[in-house]
C-alpha cells in the first residue's frame, strides 16, 4: 500500500489545511497491521505521525490555551500547549515532538514502532523528522522489557478474560499482582536513590503465611510463567490441599534509614497499585467475536517479537516478515478451537516460552538500563533550535 496515494485523497485534507499542521509535520507512517505487515484487505488503515508544536508553546504561553482553538475536538492540550492531534474518521493521530519523545524514552510499546517501518512507508519526512529516525538508537534500553513485557501480559490476561480461562483463581491473582508490583520497584529503584527492590519480597502462601503448590509445583511470587498455565486443579501446603480462597500474596520488608520522602513515594506507588488492581477485579471483557480474539492473539505474540529484536539485537523493526506466516496463521484462526471457544495449547506455551525468552534476552542485553537523559536533551533541543531558527519571520 503507498501511504502517499492514501494521504493524497480528500478525506486527508486536514493535513494540509488545519495550521497546526501543514508544514509543521514532521513525519508520517502507517499504524496497525499495515505497518507490521499483516493486514488482509478487511484491515483499518491508521495513520501515525508527529508535529512539530508552535513556537508559542515554546517560548510563550503554551499552557494558555487559545480561544480560536482551545475546543477543536481533534486538538489535545498538556500542561504545555498543544501536544496532540486525532482526527477519528480516518484513525489518524499526531503526536508534538515533545510528547512523542518522551514516549520514545521510556519505550512505550504503541509509540516506539514508529521509528522502525519499513522507509516505503514514511511520508512527509521533514529535516526534524530525519533527525529523529537517524537518531533512533538513542532511545533503545532496558526500559524495553518493563514496557513491552508488561503491557503483553496485560493483554495476555485479558485474552484469557475474554474467552474464559481465568477462572478467577487467588493464585493467578496474586501472581499477576506481584507481577505488577515487581514493574513498579524497577521504575522506584530509578526514582529513589536509598531504595532497592530487595526492600521489598513477595511470597505467595496460605493464610499462615506457608508457601504453597499447585499441580504439584512449589509455586513463587515471580513465577508469571503459572499465568500461562490453563488450569489449576491442585493446591497444597506441605502436601495437604488446601482451597483457593487461602490463597494470598504477601509481603517481607526489609527497609532501614530511608528518608522520609522516599518512603512516602514506595508507599503511595505501591498502595496506588493495589487499589489500581483490585479495582480492575472481576471486571469481564466484553465477548469479542473469533475474529478479533485472534487478531489480538496475534498481536500479543508480536509484542515479544518486537521486545526481543530490541533487547537482543538492538532494533526496532516494525514490520514482521521473519514471522508473517506464524502470525497470520494465528490471525486467520490455526490455533482457534471454535467448539470450545479457546485457543490451543501449542498457543499458550509460545506465549509462556516468549515471555521466558524475553527475560533472557533483557539479562543478556547490552543495552544501557535507560537511555541516555543529556543525550536525548540535546536531540530534543537541537531539533527545537532549529525549528525556531527557521520559523524566524
Amino acid at each position: 500500500m503507498n501511504i502517499n496515494e492514501v494521504i493524497s485523497s480528500t478525506e486527508y485534507d486536514f493535513l494540509r489545511d488545519d495550521p497546526k499542521l501543514r508544514d509543521r509535520i514532521a513525519l508520517l507512517t502507517f499504524g496497525g497491521s499495515i505497518s507490521y505487515g499483516l493486514n488482509t484487505p478487511e484491515s483499518d488503515i491508521d495513520i501515525r505521525g508527529i508535529v512539530m508544536p508552535e513556537p508559542s508553546d515554546l517560548l510563550g504561553c503554551g499552557f494558555i490555551k487559545d480561544e480560536n482553538t482551545a475546543f477543536n475536538e481533534h486538538y489535545i492540550y498538556g500542561a504545555n500547549g498543544f501536544e496532540q492531534y486525532l482526527d477519528r474518521t480516518t484513525d489518524t493521530t499526531l503526536y508534538v515532538l515533545s510528547k512523542i519523545v518522551g514516549l520514545f524514552y521510556k519505550c512505550n510499546p504503541n509509540t516506539i514502532e514508529m521509528l522502525g517501518c519499513k522507509p516505503e512507508h514514511y511520508a512527509m519526512v521533514s529535516e526534524y523528522g530525519k533527525i529523529l529516525l537517524d537518531n533512533r538508537e538513542l532511545f533503545l534500553s532496558k526500559l524495553a522489557y518493563g514496557s513491552f513485557a508488561g503491557y503483553a501480559r496485560g493483554q495476555f490476561q485479558r485474552l484469557k478474560n475474554a474467552i474464559g480461562k481465568d477462572n478467577g483463581s487467588n493464585v493467578f491473582k496474586s501472581i499477576s499482582l506481584a507481577d505488577s508490583i515487581e514493574r513498579i520497584q524497577r521504575h522506584l529503584e530509578e526514582e529513589c536513590k536509598h531504595y532497592k527492590r530487595e526492600c521489598l519480597k513477595m511470597f505467595v502462601t496460605d493464610l499462615n503465611g506457608n508457601k504453597i503448590t499447585v499441580n504439584g509445583t512449589p509455586v513463587d511470587a515471580y513465577d508469571v510463567g503459572v499465568l500461562f498455565n490453563d488450569t489449576i486443579s491442585e493446591i497444597t501446603v506441605n502436601g495437604k490441599p488446601i482451597s483457593d480462597e487461602e490463597v494470598q500474596l504477601c509481603f517481607s520488608l526489609d527497609i532501614d534509614m530511608l528518608p522520609a520522602n522516599e518512603f512516602s513515594v514506595v508507599t503511595n506507588e505501591i498502595t496506588s497499585c493495589i487499589k489500581e488492581f483490585n479495582k480492575h477485579l472481576g471486571h469481564r471483557n466484553h465477548k469479542k467475536d473469533t475474529y478479533h480474539l485472534n487478531k489480538h492473539a496475534m498481536h500479543l505474540l508480536r509484542l515479544y517479537f518486537m521486545a526481543e529484536d530490541i533487547l537482543a539485537r538492538g532494533e526496532i523493526i516494525t514490520y514482521r516478515e521473519k514471522e508473517h506466516e506464524l502470525l497470520m496463521s494465528i490471525k486467520t484462526g490455526e490455533y482457534f478451537n471454535a467448539e470450545q471457544n479457546t485457543l490451543s495449547t501449542e498457543f499458550f506455551d509460545m506465549v509462556n516460552s516468549m515471555d521466558k525468552k524475553l527475560l533472557t534476552a533483557y539479562e543478556n542485553s547490552k543495552l544501557p538500563e535507560r537511555p541516555d537523559t543529556a543525550k536525548v536533551s540535546r536531540l530534543l533541543c537541537d531539533i527545537h533550535m532549529r525549528y525556531l531558527e527557521s520559523s524566524k519571520t
